[in-house]
């Protein structure tokens, strides 16, 4: 009887972890050519910082970039590019977090 109650609870805690979905870190890196000046990376940075999900973003003048990480079951990309948009920089995203380079 113990060993069916042991089991049984086994089998149920394995059900209740395998439905847990886990939020996936994402790395994009934007192409924001618009940030011509040097305060322009803050701007950007806090517009991009006040979306929700966003975990940490560093931006570059020299590069004109940014660099954003985000928990992608809160935010996306598109909502992260329409941010800098609506401040007046648009941008486009240059690397995923996969590594690859998209064209935008």
């Amino acid at each position: 009887m113990t060993q069916k109650i042991i089991i049984t609870t086994l089998f149920i805690s394995t059900l209740l972890i395998s439905s847990v979905t886990f939020a996936k870190e994402q790395t994009a890196t934007l192409s924001v050519p618009g940030m011509t000046c040097a305060s322009c990376p803050y701007i950007v940075k806090s517009a991009i910082s006040d979306v929700d999900g966003v975990k940490k973003v560093t931006t570059t003048f020299k590069d004109r970039t940014a660099t954003v990480i985000f928990d992608d079951d809160v935010a996306s990309i598109e909502i992260i590019q329409q941010a800098t948009t609506d401040i007046g920089y648009p941008s486009s995203v240059l690397i995923l977090s996969n590594g690859l380079l998209k064209k935008n």
